[in-house]
C-alpha cells in the first residue's frame, strides 16, 4: 500500500512538472510601445504605439509629432509572431513589417521603394 501511495504522489509531481515546463505565455503584441523610426528624409521619428485586441482582433495606432495615425490592415501571426500593416501618411502609404520577441518589436517601414528601421519596446 505504502508503494502505492509513493508510486501515485510520484506520478503527479513529474505530470504538474511537465505540465509547467511546456505552458508557455500567450505573446501578443497588445499593449502600448515607445518606437523609433530612423533614416527617413524627414528625420527620425519618436512616438508611441497602441495596439489593442477585442475578441482575437487587433487594432493599432501610433502617436508622433502631435500626430496620431491609425496602422490600416493591421495583422499579427502568433506563429511566427510577425505583425504588419499600412499607413497613410500625408498621402503615402508605409507597410510596417516587424518580428515580436519578448517586449521588443524589431523590423522595418517601406515606402515608395526605401526601408527605414522600426524598434519598439513595450513600455511596462
Amino acid at each position: 500500500m505504502k508503494k502505492i501511495i509513493v508510486f501515485l504522489i510520484s506520478l503527479v509531481v513529474i505530470t504538474s512538472c511537465a505540465t509547467n515546463k511546456t505552458s508557455k505565455a500567450k505573446i501578443t503584441p497588445a499593449g502600448t510601445w515607445d518606437y523609433s523610426i530612423t533614416g527617413t528624409p524627414e528625420g527620425d521619428f519618436n512616438g508611441v504605439m497602441m495596439v489593442t485586441e477585442l475578441e482575437k482582433t487587433f487594432s493599432a495606432k501610433m502617436t508622433s509629432r502631435g500626430n496620431e495615425l491609425n496602422i490600416d490592415n493591421f495583422t499579427w501571426d502568433g506563429v511566427t509572431t510577425k505583425v504588419s500593416g499600412e499607413i497613410n501618411y500625408t498621402g503615402y502609404i508605409v507597410t510596417l513589417n516587424a518580428t515580436l520577441s519578448g517586449d521588443e518589436m524589431t523590423g522595418n517601414m517601406f515606402v515608395e521603394g526605401e526601408s527605414f528601421p522600426f524598434k519598439a519596446n513595450r513600455k511596462k
